[in-house]
């Protein structure tokens, strides 16, 4: 052992004379990483003034945080609309089980371009209108939510949520978000 204690003291000596010198700053490292991608960067305001007739203003939050809303002015009775997404490594028949949608729900089937499966769902409740659309691409099932007061025309949201759906299938096909990497090699 007492050859041991020799080969230890220079290396603790060593160690200590390292830990005068001056180390460079810590960089800054990212602590979030950023999201799959924004729906913003297929839907914008141009489109939903065309589809909506709502005067908006695109938020779409941050690159971790991605927050896809186009809000029209208060008090103007445009309508809102929403879109985000979610990986889901199943069917959207099979997450539309855990939604726990309502039995009479008004529910449609739109055939979208390029997507495994769509869903609309039109609900008007005390003067509004609720409209939610879903589509599939791969693992990538997309939502577009719009609320439009009263007076408001049940079939061009429908249409104008039916043509976002298309626009963010096409845009997931592009960029191949939801695809499954093990299909593609990567």
């Amino acid at each position: 052992m007492p050859g041991a204690a020799v080969i230890l003291l220079p290396l603790v000596v060593l160690l200590a004379a390292c830990g005068g010198e001056e180390v460079g700053a810590k960089p800054e490292l990212p602590t979030e990483t950023p999201a799959l991608w924004n729906p913003c960067d297929a839907l914008d305001a141009a489109f939903v003034k065309a589809e909506f007739g709502s005067e908006t203003t695109e938020h779409a939050g941050t690159p971790t945080k991605p927050e896809c809303r186009f809000a029209p002015a208060e008090g103007s009775g445009d309508a809102v609309v929403t879109a985000n997404y979610l990986l889901f490594p199943g069917t959207l028949e099979e997450a539309w089980k855990t939604m726990g949608q309502q039995a009479d729900a008004d529910v449609r089937t739109p055939t979208v371009d390029g997507a495994d499966d769509a869903r609309v769902v039109v609900n008007a409740a005390e003067d509004q209108l609720y409209v939610t659309g879903f589509v599939q691409n791969g693992d990538l099932i997309q939502q577009v939510d719009v609320v439009d007061p009263a007076p408001y025309d049940e079939k061009r949201i429908v249409r104008g949520v039916t043509a976002a759906l298309g626009l963010l299938s096409e845009r997931a096909a592009e960029t191949g978000a939801g695809a499954d990497p093990s299909a593609t090699g990567s």
